[in-house]
């Protein structure tokens, strides 16, 4: 929607500004005409130019974000496979870690109960 609103503008400032300059430079009346006449017919050119390249920009615009858009979710999967690769890779490192643990809450146990009952002899 911005585009073609700064589309419209840039046609009708470009317009303005022509027959401004047209209309402000001393001449003869048949001579302005023929300068309009000529004029006009390199505006209507730029026009079709622009035009063209608006629909260029546009397919470009398209194609950029249908492509921006897979490289996200292609970004998105490989993400997620990495995540899933490292959480495999570490899993045995984490059971041998709560193993460890346990062992460690266990020993805590032993020493405690020992101490206790060294305590009530």
């Amino acid at each position: 929607m911005k585009v073609k609103s700064l589309t419209y503008g840039l046609i009708i400032g470009g317009v303005v500004g022509g027959v401004a300059s047209l209309l402000s430079t001393p001449s003869s009346g048949r001579e302005l005409r023929s300068q309009i006449k000529s004029k006009k017919e390199d505006w209507s050119q730029v026009f079709e130019e622009m035009k063209v390249h608006l629909g260029e920009l546009k397919d470009s615009i398209s194609t950029l974000s249908q492509e921006g858009k897979e490289t996200v979710q292609q970004i998105s999967k490989d993400l997620q496979s990495s995540v899933k690769q490292w959480q495999a890779s570490t899993e045995p490192n984490n059971q041998k870690l709560q193993q460890e643990i346990k062992l460690i809450q266990t020993k805590i146990e032993e020493l405690e109960n020992s101490l206790n009952t060294s305590n009530k002899n």
